[in-house]
């Protein structure tokens, strides 16, 4: 699995992330490669709508939608595209063609789309880190959403951060698949010891000692090797919730303050102290979670959407499965906790032809209750997921009595998140950031290592 929740095993290539930010930024100073924009609010149609807002009598019938988007084995896509085919499309008459790029040409054709333009594509989904790119060529749907009676803040703060793109006040996309970082743990072991899921990272070190010294599980299956940013966001949230942060007011690095250093070390000490195997410095979230389900660590942090894998017999041993708990991440003694809240999310390209029927599809497949219908459903495991993005749906007490009550815990531990930077520069800045955090799990000296990284990502900027 990969940090983004979906099927199989992704390693973005740092020249991928270098395309995508030097291409972004070019062409954003040449408007967008000459296509003409089209006019999103004046191409919808008006009318009666449904309980779900879709405008009534088919006004759209026979129109044919295609989505850019990758990893259709993907448990939620899965049933997305099945409930497109026997809901959506018979409701309107429109039908949609989900494309399947392989996530690494996946992220150049994002740029071609949404920077180059061309038509191809009507809808795009991209993980957060890319809309600052992305929306180049995106429709702003603030507007739209007002008409429709929607909100963007009808989902927790991170999302709503991610689907801005970095322009405060606009909405380029709706959240779709999200999810909150958490601490998963084996309860018979902290049962054994007596112990309570930890507030603080010293509170956590200490218990990780006393696993390491009881039993002969890893304590914890870290992931600080290189790949897709993957050993940032334990990072992130260590760093956010010692109130630092990555850049400062002016767009400054600023993970050299004494808070990030203090962060950063403890971080780095999971894995020196020995609570994280040593080869643990060069796994990814695929790793990690794995040693986790076979039986072999006591602790993991990762991603909310686990849970589908972590109670899923087929994949886990039944020690584990029998025996999942789950927390929020730790935080620093009086200060508050503050998370990742990773989201993909769904927008309109500015080039398509298809304006109209693209929002129809927009506004059923981000519907509220179109994804709870989804989150209830577990007559097809391949396609049963506990992801649900809509602060309502993550309150809901059927939504959780079928998800283990996984969606209001995510809902708590996103309501003081945030998401990463949004800036044009990310995919490099990523790169740099990794690159660091692999290098010190390696050995090398934090601060030293901190003020190089701080170095590289202020001559980016050049």
């Amino acid at each position: 699995m990969s940090r983004y929740g979906l099927r199989g095993r992704f390693r973005r290539r740092s020249w991928v992330a270098i395309a995508l930010s030097l291409t972004a930024t070019m062409l954003a100073g040449a408007c967008g490669g000459g296509f003409e924009p089209e006019d999103l609010e004046h191409s919808i149609q008006s009318g009666p709508v449904d309980e779900l807002g879709l405008v009534q009598g088919k006004p759209y019938d026979g129109a044919h939608v295609r989505l850019l988007i990758c990893c259709n084995t993907t448990a939620q896509f899965m049933a997305l595209r099945e409930r497109t085919k026997t809901e959506f499309t018979p409701r309107t008459g429109i039908t949609v063609e989900w494309a399947n790029i392989p996530y690494d040409s996946y992220l150049q054709k994002i740029v071609a789309e949404s920077a180059i333009g061309g038509g191809t594509y009507d809808l795009v989904a991209w993980p957060d880190a890319y809309g600052a790119s992305a929306k180049i060529g995106l429709q702003r749907l603030d507007g739209a959403l007002n008409k429709a009676g929607r909100s963007i803040a009808d989902y927790p703060p991170p999302f709503q951060q991610a689907a801005a793109a970095g322009e405060e006040g606009s909405v380029y996309g709706l959240p779709f698949r999200g999810f909150s970082y958490n601490l998963f743990y084996r309860k018979d072991r902290y049962a054994q010891l007596g112990l309570q899921p930890p507030e603080t990272w010293d509170e956590y070190s200490e218990q990780l000692a006393e696993l390491k010294r009881t039993g002969s599980r890893h304590p914890l299956a870290g992931q600080y090797g290189r790949g897709s940013g993957q050993n940032l966001y334990t990072w992130l949230s260590m760093l956010w919730s010692n109130g630092a942060d990555v850049f400062d007011a002016q767009g400054t690095p600023a993970f050299t303050s004494p808070e990030a250093v203090e962060a950063t070390e403890k971080y780095v000490s999971l894995i020196r102290d020995g609570y994280s195997p040593p080869e643990s410095a060069n796994w990814n979230e695929t790793d990690a979670t794995q040693s986790f389900e076979q039986n072999a660590a006591n602790t993991v942090l990762t991603w909310s959407w686990q849970i589908d894998d972590f109670t899923d017999p087929e994949k886990t041993s039944p020690e584990v499965a029998n025996n999942l708990g789950v927390a929020p991440l730790p935080g620093w003694a009086g200060k508050p906790t503050i998370t990742y809240g990773y989201t993909w999310l769904m927008g309109i390209l500015n080039t398509s032809k298809q304006q109209g029927p693209a929002w129809e599809y927009l506004k059923w497949l981000s519907h509220p209750s179109v994804e709870r219908a989804i989150a209830l459903d577990k007559s097809d495991p391949a396609a049963a997921t506990s992801v649900v993005v809509h602060t309502e749906n993550m309150l809901d007490e059927q939504v959780n009595d079928a998800n283990f009550g996984m969606p209001r815990l995510q809902e708590s531990s996103l309501r003081g998140g945030r998401t990463i930077p949004m800036t044009i520069n990310w995919p490099q800045i990523q790169d740099e950031l990794e690159v660091a955090i692999n290098k010190m799990a390696h050995g090398a000296n934090v601060r030293a290592t901190l003020n190089e990284a701080a170095a590289n990502v202020r001559a980016l900027e050049r």
